[in-house]
């Protein structure tokens, strides 16, 4: 296992607390691996797996805020009942 550079971020999901950190590498290649992990979990990432993965948590996010929004607007046409979308067009 790596030596610890530093705690990037400690984050809960639910109720589970996680520690997430940047590591030395304990390959000969000398990529850094980035650790989440509490007292009962450990993931090791080499960096770029991570910041893949953190990329498509970020873009899903997006996705739903923008599907939540979406349904928000559907459900005041609704309400409303004037059939026609937010920027004034007809379904």
């Amino acid at each position: 296992m790596g030596e610890i550079i530093k705690t990037i971020d400690n984050i809960q999901i639910g109720n589970t607390k996680l520690n997430i950190e940047l590591n030395h590498s304990t390959s000969e290649q000398g990529n850094y691996e980035i650790h989440i992990q509490n007292e009962k979990f450990r993931l090791a990432l080499p960096e770029k797996e991570f910041l893949q993965m953190a990329s498509c948590f970020v873009l899903a996010r997006k996705q739903m805020d923008l599907l939540k929004r979406r349904q928000t607007i559907q459900d005041a046409e609704k309400a409303e009942g004037t059939g026609e979308k937010a920027d004034g067009l007809h379904k």
